[in-house]
């Protein structure tokens, strides 16, 4: 007995969603590993390194609000393809890549790439499982999880071996079969599920207090995953007295926490409040993050860097279902909305800890990320308090 056609798509489509975020996740994480590399191969300065985010995450951020506003107009698996080989193409380049201007040029070009990927792929999902989003959002993540754990892996291997540069010539033909298999797939749902989008629309989508609160929380979050993707690896170094490969493996255990973070909030996620669960999480993150970064030293950092994984890996898949649950029928706009407000405080956070860490230190650096993330649990307070009122649930 066979599935029927939509099944057996819907099966496929998601097959191809989740291989495409691990290995995403993968390239993504390999780029905190390299930054001792590039220092010695290109000689720039710390200050320089810390463009990498802002630079990864310009044409992401381009690419990823144009998607959202047009998605209802779009051709989804033409362009999801098309974005799928921009990405394989230029994460090759980036093994090419001659000088530092270069590698930071193509970074733009990838994010371009990305953010055309990222403004679909969980827009496809949610019209697959329109009853399960925070279960299917949860997998997604894990997914990424999975290849994130592996990028400094990979990386440290690379370099092992004798070149940086082969971890992305790798990374960049493995997805090329990705590419030609969702070619050949037919989408299993009709065009036309995402509404279009007009600007009455939008301003609409941005008055809602669950989307507000998503994207301003989403800010204040982001900024401690873009801090510690970037400069975790360093901090180990100059900070907690590693060596730089037991350091590269740091990162890995705060990637690897987030598989059973977010295999345990995609499993509770669909049977308690997203509100809630976000207060629960964020009431552990912030001590966490102190301990971390400002208590222990040496060996000791990886069992807390672990523990802070597991509770920051279920806050943005959560903010992403809290905002879609609002406005289904838009997951593409709202998508964009969050992966915009992250992505600000992903380039920014890190750039300017750069900065600090070049004049002080990247001890004296990680009070950034922290003092954003204290914004997030008022928040979501707010959010829940107004939300409650509006629908009539309080006295």
């Amino acid at each position: 007995m066979t599935d029927d056609p939509p099944t057996a798509l819907r099966r496929q489509w998601t097959i191809v969603i989740l291989g495409a975020i691990v290995l995403s996740g993968l390239g993504l994480q390999m780029r905190g590993a390299v930054i001792p590399e590039l220092h010695i191969d290109f000689g720039v300065s710390m200050g320089l390194l810390g463009l990498l985010s802002p630079a990864g995450t310009l044409g992401y951020v381009i690419a990823i609000s144009a998607v959202g506003v047009v998605a209802g107009r779009l051709d989804i698996k033409r362009w999801y393809v098309l974005g799928l080989g921009v990405i394989a193409l230029t994460i090759v380049g980036l093994g090419f890549a001659s000088t530092f201007l270069i590698f930071l040029g193509v970074l733009v070009v990838r994010g371009l790439g990305d953010g055309v990927v990222r403004g679909l792929d969980r827009p496809i999902l949610s019209h697959l499982y329109p009853d399960g989003r925070g279960r299917a959002f949860g997998i997604y993540d894990l997914a990424w999880a999975v290849g994130s754990a592996a990028g400094p892996l990979v990386m440290t291997a690379a370099i092992a071996i004798g070149d940086w540069r082969l971890a992305y010539l790798g990374l960049g033909i493995a997805l090329l079969p990705l590419v030609a298999f969702a070619w050949r797939l037919d989408l299993p749902f009709e065009q036309g599920r995402e509404a279009v989008l007009d600007r009455a629309a939008l301003a609409k989508l941005l008055r809602t207090r669950e989307i507000s609160a998503m994207a301003l929380a989403m800010f204040f979050h982001t900024g401690i995953e873009g801090a510690l993707f970037i400069w975790l690896p360093t901090f180990g170094i100059e900070a907690a007295g590693l060596s730089q490969p037991t350091s590269n493996l740091l990162l890995s255990a705060f990637t690897v926490a987030y598989i059973p973070g977010r295999l345990l909030s995609s499993a509770v996620a669909d049977r308690f409040a997203y509100s809630r669960l976000l207060i629960a999480i964020q009431l552990g993150v912030l001590p966490l993050f102190y301990v971390t970064f400002f208590v222990v030293s040496g060996l000791a950092t990886f069992p807390a860097v672990f523990a802070l994984g597991v509770f920051v890996s279920g806050v943005y898949p959560l903010l992403v279902a809290f905002g879609t649950d609002a406005a289904p029928e838009y997951s593409a706009p709202v998508n964009a909305i969050a992966a915009t407000a992250s992505s600000i405080s992903f380039a920014l956070v890190p750039m300017v800890m750069g900065f600090v860490a070049e004049a002080e230190t990247i001890r004296l650096a990680m009070w950034l990320p922290l003092a954003l993330g204290v914004g997030v649990l008022p928040t979501i307070l707010a959010a829940q308090r107004s939300i409650s009122i509006r629908d009539g649930l309080t006295e």
